[in-house]
Protein backbone atom coordinates (compact mmCIF):
# COMPACT_ATOMS: atom_id res chain seq x y z
CA UNK A 1 0.00 0.00 0.00
CA UNK A 2 1.70 3.17 -1.03
CA UNK A 3 1.70 5.92 1.57
CA UNK A 4 1.30 9.51 0.69
CA UNK A 5 4.40 11.99 1.55
CA UNK A 6 3.60 13.22 4.43
CA UNK A 7 3.32 9.60 5.98
CA UNK A 8 6.56 8.57 4.86
CA UNK A 9 8.71 8.82 7.76
CA UNK A 10 11.23 11.63 7.46
CA UNK A 11 14.99 9.88 7.16
CA UNK A 12 17.19 10.15 10.22
CA UNK A 13 19.67 12.16 8.31
CA UNK A 14 16.91 14.86 8.76
CA UNK A 15 15.77 14.00 12.00
CA UNK A 16 19.15 15.03 13.11
CA UNK A 17 18.82 18.38 11.52
CA UNK A 18 15.61 19.33 12.50
CA UNK A 19 16.71 18.40 16.25
CA UNK A 20 19.91 19.98 15.88
CA UNK A 21 17.90 23.63 15.26
CA UNK A 22 15.55 22.86 17.36
CA UNK A 23 18.07 22.69 20.11
CA UNK A 24 19.58 25.98 19.84
CA UNK A 25 17.33 27.97 21.46
CA UNK A 26 16.96 26.16 24.10
CA UNK A 27 19.70 25.47 25.05
CA UNK A 28 20.41 29.30 25.32
CA UNK A 29 17.42 28.72 28.35
CA UNK A 30 15.64 32.20 26.67
CA UNK A 31 12.53 32.55 29.10
CA UNK A 32 9.30 33.60 25.94
CA UNK A 33 5.59 33.97 25.11
CA UNK A 34 3.58 31.23 24.84
CA UNK A 35 2.15 32.46 21.64
CA UNK A 36 6.26 32.37 20.38
CA UNK A 37 6.93 28.72 22.12
CA UNK A 38 3.79 27.44 20.02
CA UNK A 39 4.77 28.87 16.82
CA UNK A 40 8.24 27.13 17.28
CA UNK A 41 7.05 23.92 18.47
CA UNK A 42 4.35 23.93 15.62
CA UNK A 43 7.69 24.85 12.90
CA UNK A 44 9.23 21.54 14.73
CA UNK A 45 6.49 19.72 14.05
CA UNK A 46 5.72 20.31 10.80
CA UNK A 47 9.49 19.61 10.34
CA UNK A 48 9.58 16.36 11.75
CA UNK A 49 6.41 15.16 10.40
CA UNK A 50 7.29 16.12 6.87
CA UNK A 51 11.61 16.61 6.60
CA UNK A 52 13.06 18.61 4.89
CA UNK A 53 13.37 19.26 0.65
CA UNK A 54 14.34 16.79 -1.27
CA UNK A 55 14.31 16.37 -5.29
CA UNK A 56 10.98 14.99 -5.09
CA UNK A 57 9.43 18.13 -4.42
CA UNK A 58 8.21 20.02 -7.46
CA UNK A 59 9.73 23.08 -5.80
CA UNK A 60 13.04 21.31 -5.32
CA UNK A 61 13.80 19.61 -7.45
CA UNK A 62 16.54 21.69 -9.26
CA UNK A 63 17.90 23.02 -5.78
CA UNK A 64 20.10 20.20 -4.03
CA UNK A 65 20.76 20.58 -0.21
CA UNK A 66 23.36 17.93 -0.02
CA UNK A 67 25.75 20.29 0.62
CA UNK A 68 24.23 22.57 3.16
CA UNK A 69 23.32 19.45 5.03
CA UNK A 70 27.01 18.20 5.27
CA UNK A 71 26.96 21.07 8.11
CA UNK A 72 25.37 21.80 11.67
CA UNK A 73 25.85 25.65 11.84
CA UNK A 74 25.39 27.08 15.72
CA UNK A 75 24.93 30.61 16.65
CA UNK A 76 28.04 33.23 16.26
CA UNK A 77 30.00 33.03 19.45
CA UNK A 78 31.03 36.96 19.03
CA UNK A 79 34.12 38.47 18.77
CA UNK A 80 33.33 40.11 16.16
CA UNK A 81 36.62 39.04 13.63
CA UNK A 82 38.83 41.30 11.52
CA UNK A 83 36.80 43.96 10.49
CA UNK A 84 39.84 45.77 8.41
CA UNK A 85 38.48 44.74 4.95
CA UNK A 86 34.68 46.07 5.64
CA UNK A 87 35.26 49.39 4.52
CA UNK A 88 36.31 47.92 0.98
CA UNK A 89 32.94 46.53 0.80
CA UNK A 90 30.45 49.63 1.51
CA UNK A 91 29.53 51.94 -1.14
CA UNK A 92 30.30 55.53 -0.97
CA UNK A 93 26.95 57.41 -1.46
CA UNK A 94 25.17 58.84 1.96
CA UNK A 95 23.02 56.13 3.90
CA UNK A 96 22.04 55.56 7.51
CA UNK A 97 24.00 52.31 8.45
CA UNK A 98 23.42 49.59 10.32
CA UNK A 99 25.78 46.90 10.74
CA UNK A 100 25.47 43.66 11.83
CA UNK A 101 29.11 41.41 12.60
CA UNK A 102 28.23 37.78 12.58
CA UNK A 103 24.02 38.46 13.78
CA UNK A 104 24.67 41.09 16.42
CA UNK A 105 24.66 44.66 15.48
CA UNK A 106 27.99 46.43 16.05
CA UNK A 107 27.16 50.03 17.53
CA UNK A 108 30.77 51.72 16.64
CA UNK A 109 30.86 51.21 13.38
CA UNK A 110 26.90 51.72 12.71
CA UNK A 111 24.99 55.05 12.77
CA UNK A 112 23.53 55.78 15.91
CA UNK A 113 19.93 54.99 15.99
CA UNK A 114 19.33 58.35 17.92
CA UNK A 115 20.16 59.92 14.35
CA UNK A 116 17.71 58.39 12.53
CA UNK A 117 16.08 60.44 9.44
CA UNK A 118 12.78 62.19 10.65
CA UNK A 119 10.28 60.43 10.31
CA UNK A 120 11.55 56.79 11.02
CA UNK A 121 12.08 54.54 13.70
CA UNK A 122 14.38 51.30 14.12
CA UNK A 123 13.84 48.49 16.82
CA UNK A 124 15.91 45.65 17.04
CA UNK A 125 13.51 43.39 18.94
CA UNK A 126 14.92 40.33 20.79
CA UNK A 127 11.49 40.08 22.98
CA UNK A 128 9.21 39.66 20.20
CA UNK A 129 10.33 38.55 16.77
CA UNK A 130 7.77 38.30 14.98
CA UNK A 131 7.35 34.94 14.03
CA UNK A 132 5.65 33.12 10.70
CA UNK A 133 3.59 30.35 10.48
CA UNK A 134 3.94 28.20 7.41
CA UNK A 135 4.11 24.67 5.60
CA UNK A 136 7.58 26.15 3.86
CA UNK A 137 10.40 24.02 5.68
CA UNK A 138 12.84 26.93 5.28
CA UNK A 139 10.58 29.31 6.78
CA UNK A 140 9.78 27.05 9.76
CA UNK A 141 13.30 26.10 10.11
CA UNK A 142 13.66 30.30 10.36
CA UNK A 143 10.74 29.87 13.09
CA UNK A 144 12.78 27.72 14.79
CA UNK A 145 16.30 29.73 15.10
CA UNK A 146 15.08 33.73 14.44
CA UNK A 147 16.32 35.77 18.01
CA UNK A 148 15.77 38.82 16.47
CA UNK A 149 13.71 40.63 14.42
CA UNK A 150 14.83 44.39 12.58
CA UNK A 151 11.59 46.54 12.69
CA UNK A 152 11.50 49.63 10.22
CA UNK A 153 8.58 51.76 10.72
CA UNK A 154 8.34 55.00 8.32
CA UNK A 155 5.45 57.29 9.27
CA UNK A 156 2.74 59.05 7.29
CA UNK A 157 3.77 61.40 4.32
CA UNK A 158 7.36 60.79 5.80
CA UNK A 159 9.65 61.31 2.49
CA UNK A 160 13.43 59.24 3.61
CA UNK A 161 15.90 61.03 1.61
CA UNK A 162 18.39 59.05 2.63
CA UNK A 163 18.36 55.17 2.32
CA UNK A 164 18.36 53.36 4.78
CA UNK A 165 21.58 50.26 4.34
CA UNK A 166 21.66 47.38 6.24
CA UNK A 167 24.92 45.65 6.16
CA UNK A 168 24.82 41.46 7.71
CA UNK A 169 28.74 40.82 7.92
CA UNK A 170 30.19 37.48 8.61
CA UNK A 171 33.35 36.64 10.17
CA UNK A 172 32.49 33.32 11.56
CA UNK A 173 30.76 30.17 10.52
CA UNK A 174 27.40 30.51 11.86
CA UNK A 175 24.08 30.56 11.40
CA UNK A 176 21.59 33.92 11.41
CA UNK A 177 17.93 33.89 11.50
CA UNK A 178 17.80 37.69 11.65
CA UNK A 179 13.61 38.84 10.69
CA UNK A 180 12.66 42.08 9.07
CA UNK A 181 9.55 44.02 9.47
CA UNK A 182 8.68 46.81 7.56
CA UNK A 183 5.64 49.29 7.70
CA UNK A 184 5.01 52.15 5.50
CA UNK A 185 3.11 54.44 6.16
CA UNK A 186 0.06 56.37 4.31
CA UNK A 187 1.62 58.32 1.61
CA UNK A 188 5.46 57.78 2.86
CA UNK A 189 8.60 56.73 0.72
CA UNK A 190 11.30 55.01 1.58
CA UNK A 191 14.42 53.07 0.59
CA UNK A 192 15.60 49.87 1.91
CA UNK A 193 19.51 48.69 0.92
CA UNK A 194 20.20 45.39 2.39
CA UNK A 195 23.99 44.05 2.15
CA UNK A 196 25.49 40.52 2.75
CA UNK A 197 29.32 40.34 2.73
CA UNK A 198 31.62 37.84 3.80
CA UNK A 199 34.92 38.80 5.02
CA UNK A 200 36.63 35.70 5.14
CA UNK A 201 36.08 31.92 3.70
CA UNK A 202 33.78 30.71 7.04
CA UNK A 203 30.75 29.45 5.61
CA UNK A 204 27.44 31.19 6.59
CA UNK A 205 23.96 30.00 6.63
CA UNK A 206 21.52 32.71 5.80
CA UNK A 207 18.24 31.94 6.54
CA UNK A 208 15.79 35.16 6.50
CA UNK A 209 12.42 36.34 6.61
CA UNK A 210 10.77 39.39 5.77
CA UNK A 211 7.48 40.75 6.35
CA UNK A 212 6.79 44.43 4.39
CA UNK A 213 3.73 46.14 4.79
CA UNK A 214 3.04 49.21 2.51
CA UNK A 215 0.19 51.18 2.81
CA UNK A 216 -1.94 54.04 0.87
CA UNK A 217 -0.37 56.07 -1.97
CA UNK A 218 3.14 54.82 -0.28
CA UNK A 219 6.31 53.21 -2.25
CA UNK A 220 9.14 51.18 -0.66
CA UNK A 221 12.00 50.76 -3.14
CA UNK A 222 14.32 47.66 -1.68
CA UNK A 223 17.48 46.26 -3.11
CA UNK A 224 18.74 42.84 -1.74
CA UNK A 225 23.11 42.09 -2.49
CA UNK A 226 23.68 38.83 -2.12
CA UNK A 227 27.53 38.72 -1.85
CA UNK A 228 28.35 35.87 0.49
CA UNK A 229 31.39 33.66 -0.29
CA UNK A 230 31.33 30.35 -1.72
CA UNK A 231 31.17 28.29 1.14
CA UNK A 232 27.99 29.57 2.70
CA UNK A 233 24.10 29.23 2.08
CA UNK A 234 21.57 32.26 1.28
CA UNK A 235 17.47 31.73 1.97
CA UNK A 236 15.35 34.86 1.70
CA UNK A 237 11.05 34.70 2.08
CA UNK A 238 9.87 38.06 1.74
CA UNK A 239 6.04 38.39 2.29
CA UNK A 240 5.00 42.31 0.76
CA UNK A 241 1.32 42.86 1.58
CA UNK A 242 -0.10 46.68 -0.97
CA UNK A 243 -2.23 48.80 0.23
CA UNK A 244 -4.30 50.72 -2.29
CA UNK A 245 -2.29 52.92 -5.02
CA UNK A 246 0.56 51.58 -3.31
CA UNK A 247 3.84 50.95 -5.05
CA UNK A 248 6.71 48.35 -4.65
CA UNK A 249 10.24 47.80 -6.02
CA UNK A 250 12.62 45.26 -5.61
CA UNK A 251 15.85 44.60 -7.19
CA UNK A 252 17.68 41.67 -6.33
CA UNK A 253 21.53 40.69 -7.07
CA UNK A 254 22.76 37.22 -6.57
CA UNK A 255 26.57 37.53 -6.92
CA UNK A 256 27.18 34.50 -3.96
CA UNK A 257 26.63 31.24 -1.89
CA UNK A 258 27.29 27.94 -2.95
CA UNK A 259 23.63 27.68 -2.77
CA UNK A 260 20.92 30.50 -3.17
CA UNK A 261 17.24 30.90 -3.20
CA UNK A 262 15.37 34.23 -2.83
CA UNK A 263 11.29 34.15 -3.02
CA UNK A 264 9.76 37.28 -3.29
CA UNK A 265 5.46 36.83 -2.62
CA UNK A 266 3.71 40.03 -3.31
CA UNK A 267 -0.21 40.46 -2.38
CA UNK A 268 -2.14 43.22 -3.71
CA UNK A 269 -4.88 43.92 -1.06
CA UNK A 270 -5.93 47.12 -2.35
CA UNK A 271 -6.61 48.50 -6.19
CA UNK A 272 -4.28 50.47 -8.49
CA UNK A 273 -1.40 48.95 -7.16
CA UNK A 274 2.52 48.48 -8.84
CA UNK A 275 4.83 46.10 -8.63
CA UNK A 276 8.28 46.03 -9.72
CA UNK A 277 10.47 43.40 -9.50
CA UNK A 278 13.81 42.71 -10.82
CA UNK A 279 16.81 40.22 -10.76
CA UNK A 280 20.52 40.12 -11.32
CA UNK A 281 21.42 36.77 -10.76
CA UNK A 282 25.87 35.58 -11.39
CA UNK A 283 26.99 31.82 -11.02
CA UNK A 284 29.69 29.72 -11.50
CA UNK A 285 31.93 26.87 -10.97
CA UNK A 286 29.20 24.94 -8.93
CA UNK A 287 26.81 27.23 -7.95
CA UNK A 288 23.20 27.01 -7.21
CA UNK A 289 21.18 29.96 -7.79
CA UNK A 290 17.07 30.11 -7.32
CA UNK A 291 15.19 33.30 -7.55
CA UNK A 292 11.06 33.02 -7.35
CA UNK A 293 8.58 35.32 -7.17
CA UNK A 294 4.65 35.19 -6.75
CA UNK A 295 2.73 38.06 -7.57
CA UNK A 296 -1.31 37.55 -6.49
CA UNK A 297 -3.41 39.86 -8.33
CA UNK A 298 -6.71 39.70 -6.11
CA UNK A 299 -8.24 43.14 -6.94
CA UNK A 300 -9.21 45.23 -9.91
CA UNK A 301 -6.40 47.66 -11.64
CA UNK A 302 -2.99 46.31 -10.86
CA UNK A 303 -0.13 46.05 -12.53
CA UNK A 304 3.50 43.65 -12.02
CA UNK A 305 6.64 44.04 -14.32
CA UNK A 306 9.08 41.88 -13.94
CA UNK A 307 13.08 41.28 -15.73
CA UNK A 308 15.13 38.32 -14.00
CA UNK A 309 18.36 37.88 -15.82
CA UNK A 310 20.67 34.93 -14.98
CA UNK A 311 24.21 35.21 -16.59
CA UNK A 312 26.15 31.25 -15.98
CA UNK A 313 29.76 29.55 -16.29
CA UNK A 314 31.45 26.25 -15.82
CA UNK A 315 28.94 24.37 -14.35
CA UNK A 316 26.72 26.33 -12.22
CA UNK A 317 22.77 26.02 -12.14
CA UNK A 318 20.03 28.43 -12.58
CA UNK A 319 16.55 28.49 -11.23
CA UNK A 320 13.77 30.90 -12.23
CA UNK A 321 10.13 29.84 -10.96
CA UNK A 322 7.55 33.26 -11.56
CA UNK A 323 3.69 33.03 -10.78
CA UNK A 324 1.27 35.84 -11.59
CA UNK A 325 -2.04 35.07 -10.58
CA UNK A 326 -4.98 36.63 -11.06
CA UNK A 327 -8.26 36.16 -9.16
CA UNK A 328 -11.66 36.49 -10.23
CA UNK A 329 -12.69 40.33 -9.90
CA UNK A 330 -9.15 41.39 -10.60
CA UNK A 331 -10.11 42.79 -14.00
CA UNK A 332 -7.74 45.39 -15.87
CA UNK A 333 -4.98 43.24 -14.90
CA UNK A 334 -1.66 44.60 -16.19
CA UNK A 335 0.85 41.58 -15.60
CA UNK A 336 4.41 41.07 -17.30
CA UNK A 337 7.18 39.00 -16.67
CA UNK A 338 10.34 37.99 -18.96
CA UNK A 339 13.71 35.95 -17.95
CA UNK A 340 16.33 36.17 -20.17
CA UNK A 341 19.58 33.77 -19.33
CA UNK A 342 22.77 33.81 -21.15
CA UNK A 343 24.88 30.06 -20.55
CA UNK A 344 28.68 31.16 -21.23
CA UNK A 345 29.57 27.42 -21.28
CA UNK A 346 27.82 24.13 -22.21
CA UNK A 347 27.61 22.65 -18.77
CA UNK A 348 25.67 25.27 -16.95
CA UNK A 349 22.13 24.43 -17.17
CA UNK A 350 19.13 26.85 -16.12
CA UNK A 351 15.92 25.50 -15.20
CA UNK A 352 12.82 28.14 -15.97
CA UNK A 353 8.91 27.98 -15.32
CA UNK A 354 7.21 31.38 -16.03
CA UNK A 355 3.90 30.74 -14.93
CA UNK A 356 0.26 32.68 -15.09
CA UNK A 357 -2.60 31.31 -13.79
CA UNK A 358 -5.56 33.60 -15.05
CA UNK A 359 -9.45 33.47 -13.68
CA UNK A 360 -10.64 37.25 -14.91
CA UNK A 361 -11.29 37.93 -19.00
CA UNK A 362 -10.33 41.86 -19.04
CA UNK A 363 -6.67 41.28 -18.10
CA UNK A 364 -3.22 42.19 -20.26
CA UNK A 365 -0.93 39.41 -19.03
CA UNK A 366 2.49 37.68 -20.49
CA UNK A 367 5.34 36.41 -20.02
CA UNK A 368 8.44 34.57 -21.53
CA UNK A 369 11.63 33.11 -21.44
CA UNK A 370 14.81 32.40 -23.45
CA UNK A 371 17.70 30.99 -22.90
CA UNK A 372 20.53 30.65 -24.97
CA UNK A 373 25.10 31.26 -25.90
CA UNK A 374 26.92 34.50 -26.87
CA UNK A 375 25.58 35.50 -30.29
CA UNK A 376 28.61 34.19 -32.99
CA UNK A 377 27.36 37.11 -35.13
CA UNK A 378 27.59 39.48 -32.24
CA UNK A 379 31.42 38.28 -31.30
CA UNK A 380 32.26 38.22 -34.68
CA UNK A 381 31.28 42.05 -35.17
CA UNK A 382 33.30 43.53 -32.21
CA UNK A 383 36.10 41.29 -33.05
CA UNK A 384 35.79 42.97 -36.68
CA UNK A 385 36.12 46.17 -35.12
CA UNK A 386 39.20 45.21 -33.26
CA UNK A 387 38.38 44.00 -30.18
CA UNK A 388 39.94 41.02 -28.45
CA UNK A 389 37.55 38.01 -28.36
CA UNK A 390 38.04 37.95 -24.46
CA UNK A 391 37.42 41.71 -24.19
CA UNK A 392 34.34 41.51 -26.38
CA UNK A 393 32.64 38.40 -24.63
CA UNK A 394 32.83 40.44 -21.28
CA UNK A 395 31.42 43.13 -23.18
CA UNK A 396 28.27 41.61 -24.50
CA UNK A 397 27.83 39.57 -21.21
CA UNK A 398 28.05 43.25 -19.15
CA UNK A 399 25.30 44.74 -21.72
CA UNK A 400 22.86 42.01 -21.31
CA UNK A 401 22.86 41.97 -17.74
CA UNK A 402 22.86 44.83 -16.34
CA UNK A 403 19.61 45.45 -17.95
CA UNK A 404 17.42 44.67 -14.84
CA UNK A 405 19.20 48.16 -13.60
CA UNK A 406 17.28 50.83 -15.87
CA UNK A 407 14.76 51.10 -13.90
CA UNK A 408 16.63 52.35 -11.13
CA UNK A 409 16.14 55.78 -10.39
CA UNK A 410 18.91 56.71 -8.04
CA UNK A 411 21.82 57.42 -10.03
CA UNK A 412 24.15 56.40 -6.86
CA UNK A 413 22.83 52.93 -5.97
CA UNK A 414 22.48 52.22 -9.46
CA UNK A 415 26.10 52.97 -10.49
CA UNK A 416 27.23 51.24 -7.47
CA UNK A 417 25.15 48.03 -8.01
CA UNK A 418 26.49 48.18 -11.47
CA UNK A 419 30.25 48.31 -10.27
CA UNK A 420 29.20 45.31 -8.30
CA UNK A 421 28.38 43.40 -10.88
CA UNK A 422 31.26 44.59 -13.62
CA UNK A 423 33.71 43.53 -10.40
CA UNK A 424 32.29 39.88 -10.59
CA UNK A 425 32.47 39.32 -13.56
CA UNK A 426 36.29 40.68 -14.26
CA UNK A 427 37.38 38.37 -11.07
CA UNK A 428 35.70 35.33 -12.23
CA UNK A 429 36.47 35.78 -16.24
Amino acid sequence: MSKSKHNIAVSVEDTVIISHYASLLANNDIVESIATEQLRQQAKQSLLTKGLPTKKDEQWQYTALDSWKKILFDYSQGGGGNLQDLASFLPSFASFKLIFVDGVLNQKLSDNLTNLPKGCKVVIDDKNPRLPSSQEPFINLFTLTCKQTIVIEVDAKAMLELPLHLVQVTTQQSIEATGLAINVGESAQCKIVQQLVSLNGQAKFHNGYAAINIAKNALCEQFVVQNLNKNSFYFNNQVINQAEKSTFKSHYINLGSAVARHENIVIFAGEYCEAYQSSVVLGNETQVADSRTVTNHNLPNCESYQLHKFVLDDYARGVFNGMIYVAPDAQKTNGNMDNRNLLLSNNAKMDTKPQLEIYADDVLCSHGCTSGQIDKNQLFYCQSRGIRKADARALITRAFVLEPLDSINNLEIKQWLAELIKQKLDKEN
